[in-house]
């Protein structure tokens, strides 16, 4: 897999200062990572791509073994892993944040990554 440019901590390509390439299971993680974030109809070209995190995974009646579901069907369903070893899922409802931990299996290694996701203030 040819190297993409990685990621800074606010998941944005800083070009012209320091800008790298990443590969490997380091690759694969930051697109594992960029699928979680991704918005449900979010990018026009396919917009049955992407989570419903307003629609569905912040509601107050969604039960926590349908976010997970749905989170490990987006890690099992990204390119270059094989194989989800574990998950597990910490939602501070007051905080409007959910920690996604997990353990994968991809084409280059092992993966453990953790990602915080945070509901934004609605005003």
């Amino acid at each position: 897999m040819a190297g993409n440019l990685a990621l800074d901590s606010n998941h944005d390509i800083i070009i012209g200062r320091g800008a790298t390439r990443i590969g490997g299971a380091e690759q694969i993680a930051q697109l594992v990572k960029c699928r979680l974030l991704t918005l449900l109809g979010e990018w026009k070209q396919d917009t049955s791509l992407g989570i419903p995190w307003f629609e569905g995974i912040f509601t107050k009646n969604v039960r926590p073994a349908d976010i997970q579901l749905t989170i490990a069907n987006i890690i099992r369903g990204t390119a270059g892993v094989q194989q989800l070893i574990s998950i597990e899922l910490d939602a501070d409802y007051r905080a409007r944040t959910l920690t996604i931990t997990f353990t994968a299996i991809s084409d280059y290694g092992n993966i453990s990554d953790f990602l915080l996701w945070q509901q934004p203030n609605m005003v």
